[in-house]
C-alpha cells in the first residue's frame, strides 16, 4: 500500500465508495488521517476500520483539509455534485484516488497512460513486458489495482499508471517520468465542457512531466499532433509513435490485431527502450501478450465463423478500429450514443456484410448506415447476434460475428463489461449449438 505520511492528523471526506474510493480510505487510515466516507447509491458492507460513515451533508466541512471524489462523481461539469459544491464553499481542494498515492512519493519511476483509446491495452502490455524483463513494476490506476493499493516498487523498479481524464483533472501532484498520450477523439465531453476542455484534461498528461521527461505520443490525430509539434517547440522530448515503427514480433502476437494496437505496441515499445529494456525482451514480452477483456477478444469460433467481443469499443473510433481488423464482418452495434453519434465507424465500412442494431442509438445508427451498409433492427444483443451468426452461417464462408458498439452501454446494461460478458454468452451458446467451441484468448 502506498500511504501519504503528509496526511498524518488531517481530516479527508471520501465521496464515492467504489475501488478507489475504498482504496483511498484505506490509505488514508494507514497514514492516521481522520476519514469521513459517503455514497449517494450503494454503501458496501465492510468499510476500512477507523473510517466514520456519515452523510456528505453532515461532515465537519469546515474543519475538512482535502476531499477525495471518484472518478464517475462530476466535480465540475455538467454540474459539480453538491459535495463539490460545499468543497468550494470551504475551500476544500477536490482530489482523486490517484492523488492520494502520488502524495505517497513513491521511489520508483512513474510511466503515465492516457488517451480516448487503447490506454488499458498499452498499460497492460508494458506492465507484462516488464515482467518479462524481470524488472520490479506495479501496474493500476484506471485499470486493475486502485494506484494506492499499490507496493511501491522501488527506484529499480516502474509504477505504470493508466490516467483517465477526469483522473488528470483532479491529481495536482501527479509527477511522471515518462508520459505517454495515445490519441484525443470526442468522448465524455459533458464532463468536461466541451472538446476543449477535454483536450485540455488529457494534455495535463504532459505537464505532469514538469519538464524534464519523456512525452511518447499518437500520430493519429490532429489533436495529439498539435500538442506534440507545442511540446517540441518548448524544447521538450518528444517521440512519436506510429503504427509501421511496431516491433515485428506483434505479427505472432493475435492480442495485438489490427493497426490501432501496432502504434499502441509502438508506444509501449518506446516506453521500453527508454526503461533499458532491450529487443530481444520486448519481442518475448509482445509474442506472450495475452491482452484484456473486451477488447477485440476472440471469444467463440464455429466452423469458419469467429465470434469477437469488443464491447469496450465505446465510441465511433474506437469502433473503426475494429472494423478494419477484420474481413467479412458482421457488426453488431449500438446502445446509449455519444456525442458524434457513430461518428468515424461510419467511414470504416469496407469490410462490414452487414449491420445488426440495438438500443437507443438504433434510429440514429439506421440512418447513418443507410445507403452505405446493410442495417437491421433488433431489440437486444441476443435478438441481433443470433441474426448476425444466422447470415454469417449461411454465407458459408470465413467471416467475424464483431460486437463493437460504437456507444455506451448504460441503456441495457451496467458497463461494457456486463455486456461483453452477455455477448460472449450467446455466442459460446450460438456456437455450441453447431458444434463449435468458446475461446479463452483475449485479443487487446
Amino acid at each position: 500500500m502506498l500511504i501519504p505520511t503528509q496526511m498524518t492528523g488531517k481530516i479527508v471526506g471520501v465521496l464515492g465508495l467504489g475501488k478507489s474510493g475504498l482504496a483511498a480510505a484505506a490509505s488514508l487510515l494507514a497514514a492516521d488521517a481522520t476519514v469521513f466516507m459517503a455514497d449517494d447509491h450503494n454503501i458496501p458492507k465492510r468499510l476500512p476500520e477507523g473510517a466514520h460513515l456519515r452523510p456528505w451533508s453532515q461532515w465537519p466541512w469546515a474543519e475538512i483539509d482535502l476531499m477525495v471524489i471518484s472518478p464517475g462523481i462530476a466535480h465540475a461539469y455538467p454540474e459539480p455534485h453538491p459535495a463539490a459544491k460545499l468543497a468550494a464553499d470551504h475551500d476544500v481542494n477536490v482530489v482523486s484516488e490517484i492523488e492520494i498515492a502520488m502524495l505517497a512519493q513513491p521511489s520508483a519511476r512513474i510511466v503515465g497512460i492516457t488517451g480516448t483509446n487503447g490506454k488499458s491495452t498499452t498499460t497492460a502490455l508494458i506492465g507484462h513486458c516488464l515482467n518479462v524483463a524481470g524488472i520490479p513494476a506495479a501496474v493500476g490506476g484506471n485499470i486493475g489495482d486502485a494506484s494506492c493499493q499499490m507496493d511501491d516498487p522501488g527506484p529499480d523498479g516502474v509504477i505504470v499508471l493508466e490516467l483517465s481524464s477526469y483522473q488528470l483533472e483532479t491529481t495536482p501532484s501527479l509527477r511522471t517520468d515518462m508520459s505517454v498520450l495515445l490519441n484525443i477523439s470526442p468522448d465524455h465531453l459533458d464532463r468536461h465542457g466541451g472538446m476543449d476542455g477535454y483536450v485540455e484534461a488529457k494534455a495535463r498528461i504532459l505537464k505532469a512531466l514538469d519538464g524534464r521527461g519523456l512525452a511518447i505520443l499518437g500520430d493519429g490525430d490532429g489533436h495529439v499532433r498539435s500538442l506534440a509539434m507545442a511540446w517540441t517547440a518548448e524544447g521538450h522530448p518528444v517521440e512519436i509513435a506510429r503504427s509501421n515503427d511496431a516491433p515485428p514480433s506483434i505479427a505472432a502476437c493475435p492480442a495485438l490485431t489490427g493497426a490501432h494496437n501496432a502504434e499502441n505496441a509502438a508506444a509501449a515499445a518506446l516506453v521500453l527502450r527508454q526503461l533499458g529494456v532491450s529487443t530481444t525482451i520486448i519481442d518475448q514480452g509482445m509474442e506472450s501478450f495475452a491482452g484484456l477483456p473486451h477488447r477485440l477478444q476472440h471469444v467463440a469460433s464455429a466452423g469458419p465463423i469467429t465470434f469477437v467481443n469488443d464491447s469496450k469499443a465505446t465510441n465511433g473510433v474506437a469502433a473503426a478500429r475494429a472494423l478494419q481488423a477484420f474481413e467479412n464482418i458482421y457488426w453488431v452495434a449500438g446502445g446509449l450514443a455519444k456525442e458524434d453519434g457513430i461518428g468515424a465507424a461510419v467511414q470504416a465500412l469496407e469490410h462490414v456484410t452487414s449491420a445488426y442494431l440495438i438500443g437507443e442509438s438504433t434510429p440514429v445508427f439506421a440512418s447513418a448506415l443507410e445507403g452505405r451498409c446493410p442495417a437491421t433492427e433488433h431489440g437486444d444483443l441476443r435478438a441481433a447476434t443470433t441474426a448476425a451468426f444466422a447470415d454469417a452461417w449461411a454465407g458459408g464462408i470465413a467471416a467475424t460475428v464483431l460486437l463493437a458498439p460504437a456507444a455506451a452501454s448504460f441503456d441495457q446494461f451496467e458497463s461494457f463489461a456486463a455486456r461483453g460478458d452477455a455477448f460472449t454468452g450467446i455466442a459460446r451458446q450460438l456456437a455450441a449449438s453447431v458444434g463449435g467451441t468458446g475461446t479463452g484468448g483475449a485479443h487487446a
